[in-house]
């Protein structure tokens, strides 16, 4: 097994932090939308690809939840 070295990943959390803040500021504006929408026009919403911040965050989320918290519960 490799070696997993973390010298210097403060800078590079730091500078991910940025961009996952503007990722969520932009997901918040689509927020009041999304609550009012039933299950469908949620999922045509992310199949359609018409939005690269929730095609992005789709992918991240998916990325994560089946490579690191398959089993999480996230409301905890």
């Amino acid at each position: 097994m490799a070696d997993l070295t973390l010298t210097g990943q403060s800078v590079s959390a730091g500078q991910i932090q940025t961009r996952v803040t503007q990722l969520r500021n932009a997901m918040e504006l689509r927020k009041p939308f999304w609550d009012r929408m039933p299950i469908e026009k949620k999922r045509a919403w992310i199949a359609s690809g018409k939005d690269p911040i929730m095609s992005l965050a789709w992918d991240v989320f998916k990325y994560l939840k089946n490579n690191y918290f398959r089993e999480e519960d996230t409301n905890g």
